[in-house]
Parts: structure tokens; sequence; C-alpha cells
């Protein structure tokens, strides 16, 4: 399942999802904390730690053509 920001907000739906074993993407605010093993980051820290050779771009069709 793949989601926008507004879906990447609900922490109910993630729950949902991992509960019944369903491989998601959902998009978040830069400001939502991910937690890690490491502590506590905000998305957008988190982001800028990976290096840029290790992003990959995907796209995928969808209803309003492909998004990468």
């Amino acid at each position: 399942m793949a989601g926008d920001e507004v879906y990447g907000g609900n922490p109910k739906l993630r729950s949902a999802l991992e509960e019944r074993g369903v491989a998601y993407v959902l998009a978040v605010a830069r400001s939502h904390e991910v937690t890690t093993a490491a502590g506590k980051f905000r998305a957008d820290a988190l982001a800028a730690k990976v290096p840029k050779r290790a992003w990959q771009k995907l796209s995928q069709a969808g209803a309003k053509g492909h998004r990468f």
C-alpha cells in the first residue's frame, strides 16, 4: 500500500497495516518524529543522514499517471 502525507500521519492506519502484514510506504511530514534504535529524529533530519548515493528513484503507475 502507498499513501500520501494524510495517510502517513495516521498512526492507527500504520498499526493496522503492520498487524495484517501489509507492506506499505506512506509519506510523512518533515517534522514527523521517527523512532530508531539510535533514538528519535525528525523525518527530514533522518533523511538528510542518508548518503545521496543510497537513494533509489522508482516510479509506479497510478490513477494520475506515473509517480516517482
